[in-house]
């Protein structure tokens, strides 16, 4: 199935027409990621080696990020940069390590920023609360709660479905086919995905993608130039 223009299904209204003036824009809520990931180990040291001292010819307007307290679940917004900090509400300071993995690793991380697995990697047995994973690796008879996104890539496999993940996200040039179902609030397609998924929130399929398998949602958001081919439940909300 493919749309001229984006489709809005919901409960409410069987579709519903939505036409965007120029060029597609890509949410940033549900974009790649935009959290710059260090070398393989961890940088918190700011490169400012060589960097000019001259006079400031603009302002420049911080980035905003959406933050998510590991402990409690309030989310809070931060400028500039993700960094060391504490929650507005339960006051207990949240860390911000952003690491990449490369290869097996077991051990426990917990942080407000992003861990990649890179393809060739693995988490074994690891106890990890991120605000977001970029899984291009294998996961397994680990505990994995992720307070924003599971971002999956073409090589991610394992125990995907026990992941605890808020929102999940097809990478671009992804291609996965997974058996078992997958749950969360969001589901976000930019690549290929065959598969079950159950949303309680909005199915988006982005320019270029295609989703096919069994969809259950409230609403479901069919981009310009986006495939669908499945069987569709939406559940609307009342």
């Amino acid at each position: 199935m493919t749309a001229k223009d984006p489709l809005v299904i919901d409960g409410f209204a069987s579709v519903q027409a939505v036409r965007r003036t120029g060029k597609n824009k890509q949410d940033p809520h549900y974009g790649q990621s935009r959290t710059r990931l260090p070398a393989a180990h961890r940088d918190s040291a700011a490169k400012t080696k060589g960097m000019p001292r001259g006079k400031i010819g603009h302002t420049v307007i911080p980035d905003t990020f959406e933050i998510v307290c590991y402990e409690c679940g309030y989310t809070f917004t931060l400028r500039g940069r993700i960094q060391k900090t504490y929650c507005p509400k339960c006051r207990k300071i949240l860390v911000a390590d952003e690491q990449i993995i490369e290869s097996d690793w077991s051990g426990r991380v917990k942080t407000i920023g992003t861990v990649q697995v890179r393809n060739g990697g693995s988490l074994t047995k690891a106890h990890v609360v991120v605000g977001n994973l970029i899984l291009d690796g294998r996961i397994e008879d680990s505990t994995t709660k992720i307070c924003r996104r599971l971002e999956l890539g073409s090589h991610a496999s394992g125990d995907i479905a026990k992941i605890d993940t808020r929102d999940i996200l097809i990478r671009k040039g992804a291609e996965l086919s997974y058996r078992s179902k997958l749950r969360c609030e969001n589901f976000i397609v930019e690549g290929n995905f065959r598969g079950t998924v159950e949303v309680s929130g909005l199915v988006t399929v982005m320019p270029g993608a295609f989703l096919q398998g069994r969809v259950k949602a409230s609403r479901l958001l069919l981009h310009e130039g986006g495939g669908l081919k499945a069987t569709v439940k939406i559940a609307g909300t009342h």
